[in-house]
């Protein structure tokens, strides 16, 4: 059972994740600086210092938080998606699901996607950090797209790869500077979900 004080510096710790994770959102890597994480979150330096070490430590609790706050949006939207397809919907209703919760996912969490997958590249910490998570989300993809779907593991594979790339687009680039017209949200998945039903039920295996 905690204690009161290990209660407060817990809420205290999660503050300070969520001022990074904000700055992150906001101005990419280059805005979370100890102080401006600190005048965020209500706290001081020296209690972000004693909590985290330096910033790299402070970038590395953010890096795992976010990515576990990723995984467990993933397999909540797949509950989803099992539950569409135990109560009779069709499979494309499910991949829509999916495919609307995958953008929805990318969409919340671009900052610290853009930040850990793009502007970290090159420094082991955080690869090493990031990767297991990433294949974590893979598998899971992967494995529900050929139990469900039918598709061979390469197909999946390709599937996955699909949703990971648009993924990867939205943490680069700002939508409204990859083309000028506006696209629908729901439209959006809706394409999304055909092209991996497009890409899933044309392997040998879904036959």
């Amino acid at each position: 059972m905690r204690t009161p004080a290990q209660s407060r510096s817990s809420a205290s710790a999660d503050r300070m994740l969520e001022a990074t994770q904000t700055l992150l959102r906001e101005g990419g890597l280059g805005a979370v600086t100890i102080a401006a994480v600190a005048s965020r979150a209500g706290t001081s330096n020296g209690s972000l210092y004693h909590r985290f070490g330096d910033r790299t430590g402070l970038l590395l609790a953010t890096q795992e938080r976010s990515f576990a706050e990723i995984t467990t949006e993933t397999a909540e939207a797949f509950a989803r998606a099992d539950a569409a397809l135990a109560a009779g919907h069709e499979r494309g209703e499910a991949a829509r699901l999916l495919a609307a919760a995958a953008l929805e996912i990318f969409t919340r969490h671009h900052g610290t996607l853009r930040a850990f997958m793009v502007e970290t590249q090159g420094q082991p910490e955080f690869e090493e950090q990031s990767e297991p998570h990433l294949h974590a989300i893979a598998a899971l993809v992967t494995s529900w797209l050929s139990r469900n779907l039918g598709a061979s593991p390469a197909a999946a594979e390709a599937a996955w790869r699909i949703l990971f790339s648009i993924g990867a687009a939205q943490a680069l680039v700002e939508e409204r500077r990859i083309s000028p017209a506006t696209l629908d949200r729901d439209e959006f998945a809706e394409a999304v979900a055909r092209a991996i039903l497009a890409v899933t039920t044309t392997s040998p295996a879904s036959h």
